[in-house]
């Protein structure tokens, strides 16, 4: 089985034959142990384009898009609970420590801390799902309903423009002292 370079897919791995599919279960492998390197080094403090020249991603980015995939593909809903619960208590820990200054009104700090508080609880909403979500209606009118439409619009005609609506000016230009009346 050869392995070759694919910058078409985020792992940056291909076999020598695409259509093969006694090859995939290989190039499935491999795509999976670069995955695991590239996750350890993270986990060690590498950058990602560090990851990409060491693992073999034809790009950074490459390394960092497969890297997120093999961790969505390894956690289950317990694990994700778990983390989110984690999330939640670090979140929960930040709060604490900023809340005393955010209701007291004296503090110099204040609106500084509600603007850090307001921000941690709208982000342990959305890491909760406590938010409700948003409901955007879209309406496209009918052909009839447009039809009726243009016809009430010309119903009511061109307004009347009445003389009270024009106004008597005299136009005065620089060369022309304007006027002073007594």
């Amino acid at each position: 089985m050869v392995t070759w370079q694919d910058p078409t897919h985020p792992s940056g791995v291909g076999s020598d034959r695409p259509n093969n599919k006694a090859s995939s279960g290989n190039v499935h492998l491999t795509r999976q142990r670069k995955a695991d390197a590239a996750i350890s080094m993270r986990l060690s403090g590498a950058t990602w384009t560090e990851i990409a020249q060491v693992v073999g991603y034809p790009t950074p980015r490459a390394a960092l898009t497969a890297t997120e995939k093999a961790l969505v593909k390894r956690l289950d809903e317990e694990d994700k609970a778990k983390l989110r619960q984690l999330a939640g208590a670090r979140l929960e820990r930040l709060l604490r420590s900023i809340w005393n200054k955010a209701i007291d009104p004296d503090d110099p700090e204040q609106m500084s801390a509600v603007q850090r508080a307001r921000e941690l609880i709208d982000r342990h909403a959305k890491l909760f799902g406590l938010d409700a979500p948003t409901e955007i209606v879209v309406h496209n009118p009918t052909k009839t309903e447009l039809e009726s439409w243009v016809l009430k619009v010309v119903a009511a005609g061109v307004p009347q423009v009445e003389e009270e609506d024009i106004f008597d000016v005299e136009v005065v230009t620089d060369d022309q002292p304007p006027a002073i009346s007594a």
